[in-house]
C-alpha cells in the first residue's frame, strides 16, 4: 500500500463520512473516468476523491472501499450490469423480412460496440492489473453478444432448411468486421477511410445477404446431388 493511502486511513475518523449510495456511485464514476484517461496505475486514491468532489487524502474512499482495486472491480461490475440491462435486439425478432432483420441487428451491434468500448479500452490498457478482470469483461462484451448472434443464425438457417452452417464461426465473422470498424475508430479518433455508420452498414447488410444466398445455393446443389443419386 502506498504511503499516502496509509496516511489517509490513519486520518479517517472512526464512523465518520457520508456512507450513502450516491457518494459510492460518484466515486465509482470518478474512478472509471480517471482509469480511462490516465490508466489504473497512474491514478491515485487522492485523484479519485478529488474527481468525486471530496477532499483528497481525507480517507473518504476507504469509507466505501477497501482499496483502489476494489473500486476498479466495482466499476467493472457496474458497467457490465449496465450492458446487461440493455434490451437485446433478439427480443424484437423476427421481423417481416430478412433484410430488415439484418439492418436492425447491424444497428444494434454497432451501438452495443460503442457502449462496450470503455470496458474494451480498460482491458487493453489494464487487463493484467486485476486477476479475473479479463475473463469477466470477455464474457460481457464478447462471448454473450456473439452467442446471441450465433443463436439467431442457427434459428434462421434451421427455418430455411439449411444444414452444416457453423453458426458460432459465422457469428464471429459477421460481427467481427463491425468490431474491427469500431476498434479503428477508437484507436485513431476518426472513422476508418472516412466511412460513416450508414455507409458501412449498407455494405455489411449486402455481404450478409450474399453469405445467406451462398449457403442456400450450396444446400440446393446438395439436394440436387442427392436426387441424382437415388
Amino acid at each position: 500500500m502506498k504511503k499516502d493511502d496509509q496516511a489517509a486511513r490513519r486520518k479517517r475518523p472512526a464512523g465518520s463520512g457520508d456512507r450513502s449510495g450516491a457518494t459510492r456511485d460518484r466515486m465509482i464514476t470518478a474512478a472509471m473516468e480517471l482509469f480511462a484517461e490516465r490508466g489504473y496505475r497512474n491514478t491515485t486514491v487522492a485523484d479519485i476523491e478529488s474527481r468525486a468532489g471530496l477532499a483528497p487524502r481525507s480517507g473518504a474512499l476507504y469509507q466505501h472501499f477497501a482499496s483502489k482495486e476494489e473500486v476498479l472491480r466495482a466499476g467493472v461490475r457496474k458497467q457490465i450490469e449496465d450492458l446487461e440491462r440493455v434490451v437485446s435486439v433478439m427480443d424484437l425478432l423476427p421481423l417481416a423480412d430478412f433484410r430488415s432483420e439484418l439492418i436492425m441487428l447491424g444497428r444494434w451491434n454497432l451501438q452495443e460496440l460503442t457502449n462496450r468500448e470503455p470496458l474494451l479500452r480498460l482491458v487493453r490498457q489494464e487487463g493484467d492489473v486485476v486477476p479475473g478482470l479479463v475473463d469477466d469483461v470477455r464474457e460481457a462484451v464478447h462471448d454473450r453478444p456473439h452467442r446471441e448472434i450465433a443463436r439467431w443464425i442457427a434459428q434462421v438457417t434451421a427455418s430455411d432448411g439449411l444444414e452444416g452452417v457453423d453458426a458460432e464461426s459465422l457469428a464471429l465473422i459477421i460481427s467481427g468486421s463491425m468490431g474491427y470498424y469500431r476498434m479503428l475508430e477508437s484507436i485513431y479518433g476518426q472513422k476508418p477511410l472516412g466511412l460513416d455508420d450508414d455507409r458501412f452498414l449498407d455494405t455489411w447488410v449486402e455481404v450478409c445477404l450474399a453469405i445467406s444466398e451462398h449457403f442456400a445455393k450450396k444446400a440446393a446443389e446438395s439436394g440436387a446431388e442427392e436426387e441424382k443419386g437415388r
